[in-house]
């Protein structure tokens, strides 16, 4: 397994952070957090990746995290690559030994020629960025995309069911804590709608193609499958 490493600043040193809690302190959220994985998100990956994407060529999994959410997505003839900037993430991913590779790089700058990547896939990522931000990430995915080429993002939406959950928790332990206190670093992007779904991905000159929010996601993510123009 290659693994290409580079330098970040700050955001990375916060998303390392995060991973690091998870495999250490915060013992009881790690435990909730892998159960959802297992159970919810790697069946929605594999079933969404065997519907949309083509069974061979080369896919990215964008802010791959630890790429467990993705043990279930079928290999087939697939070369499939996990991109995070966070250090900690990948060591993790490379434990899981899913990926064929792992990349250490940002979204806002892809390490890939033009319309060299046949799919991309992403859980979450996208509600930490500012629409700005989302709108470069989007450019940067159809850029490396060849044409045709599928994106299935599966993107948190402003009412979801983890925050029925989640939110309440942050509160109390806020309240507790005396500072402000989350679970994951500021989702300040969660999805309102699907027309605004939509707009963003059309507004980067992609053609969606699916747009669904349903059980299979236990109404946390709405899944976003586009192809570039």
């Amino acid at each position: 397994m290659k693994e290409k490493t580079a330098q970040f600043s700050a955001p990375a040193l916060v998303w390392d952070e995060h991973w690091e809690s998870l495999q250490a302190g915060r013992f009881l959220f790690g435990l909730a957090a892998k159960t959802v994985r297992r159970f919810i998100f790697q069946p929605v990956v594999a079933y969404y990746g065997a519907r949309f994407f083509p069974e061979s060529g080369t896919f990215v999994e964008m802010g791959c995290g630890t790429a467990y959410s993705s043990a279930r997505l079928a290999k087939n003839k697939r070369k499939l690559v996990g991109l995070d900037f966070s250090a900690s993430a990948l060591r993790a991913a490379k434990t899981e030994g899913r990926m064929d590779a792992l990349v250490q790089a940002t979204m806002f700058a892809l390490p890939y020629k033009a319309q060299s990547i046949d799919g991309i896939w992403k859980l979450g990522v996208m509600e930490h960025f500012t629409e700005p931000e989302i709108d470069n990430c989007l450019n940067e995915f159809r850029r490396v995309l060849k044409p045709g080429g599928v994106v299935i993002l599966f993107w948190p939406t402003r009412r979801n069911s983890s925050r029925w959950i989640l939110a309440p928790l942050e509160k109390a332990i806020s309240v507790w804590r005396g500072s402000e206190f989350t679970f994951f670093p500021g989702e300040i992007s969660r999805l309102k709608s699907k027309r605004q779904a939509r707009q963003l991905m059309e507004n980067a000159g992609f053609q969606v193609v699916a747009l669904d929010f349903n059980w299979r996601t236990a109404f946390i993510h709405m899944v976003v499958v586009a192809n570039a123009q």
